[in-house]
């Protein structure tokens, strides 16, 4: 019996490769749910990165309430300031639903979302390089406030919420990477410091509440001695040519 259910795993996983990477079913329907309400399974952010990813607990798929924007984003790996089109990709919500294999890699949902989002909203899109408002991440007079890390551990640096980037062997490259999400730009490493630290910095999301704390800019330069530096640099794009507001029908 043990030998049929292994035959029958192992057939299934050879045909899941071999096969076209798309989802199995899906649904895909106009959002009714307050704009504050975003669900996911899964999780909606890379810890890592700060991108978004396509949710998946055994393979299913559940996003609700997402701006197509967000979508999109999830689908081509996009990062702050990536995606250029209409007004209304960043206020139109959706839920999609959708299955497929266990097995899929967040590399197969993301194509597997690409191909979703060409299907039910015509969405046609291009690659190109703009040149984009970004931050440049030096250190702040006075200098650089980190403490080197012990060993040779090249870590990302993770998010822990609500608003707390932590570094653990951490590289300034990784942490320019993660300070791109708050502070809303891609952010460039151009410290020149070398090495792997130990750091944890905490900002507010909310700089308009009473007990708020310091913003992404102050935390940093309080914090860890750096600050971000406004330039202008050639960012990859993705472009959107054409989507639909309205998907087809499920």
């Amino acid at each position: 019996m043990k030998k049929v259910t292994f035959l029958v795993a192992a057939l299934a996983a050879q045909a899941y490769a071999a096969g076209p990477l798309a989802f199995d079913v899906a649904s895909v329907k106009i959002s009714k749910a307050p704009d504050a309400v975003v669900m996911m399974r899964g999780g909606m952010m890379d810890s890592a990165s700060g991108k978004y990813r396509v949710p998946s607990v055994g393979g299913n798929v559940n996003i609700g309430n997402w701006t197509l924007g967000g979508c999109i984003a999830a689908a081509w790996d996009l990062g702050a300031g990536q995606l250029s089109g209409p007004a209304w990709l960043n206020s139109d919500r959706y839920d999609i639903v959708a299955k497929t294999s266990p097995q899929a890699t967040q590399a197969d949902l993301r194509i597997m979302l690409q191909s979703l989002l060409a299907e039910r909203f015509k969405l046609a899109t291009h690659r190109e390089a703009k040149e984009l408002p970004v931050y440049a991440l030096v250190a702040a007079k006075g200098g650089p406030k980190l403490r080197a890390s012990v060993g040779d551990q090249h870590l990302p640096v993770i998010f822990a919420p609500p608003a707390r980037l932590i570094g653990q062997g951490s590289t300034m490259e990784a942490l320019a990477l993660a300070l791109s999400r708050p502070a809303g730009r891609k952010v460039l490493d151009e410290t020149g410091i070398t090495g792997t630290f130990d750091f944890s910095l905490s900002y507010s999301v909310d700089e308009a509440a009473t007990d708020a704390g310091p913003s992404i800019f102050t935390a940093l330069q309080e914090q860890l001695g750096l600050r971000l530096e406004p330039q202008k640099s050639l960012v990859e794009v993705l472009v959107v040519d054409h989507a639909e507001r309205i998907p087809t029908a499920n």
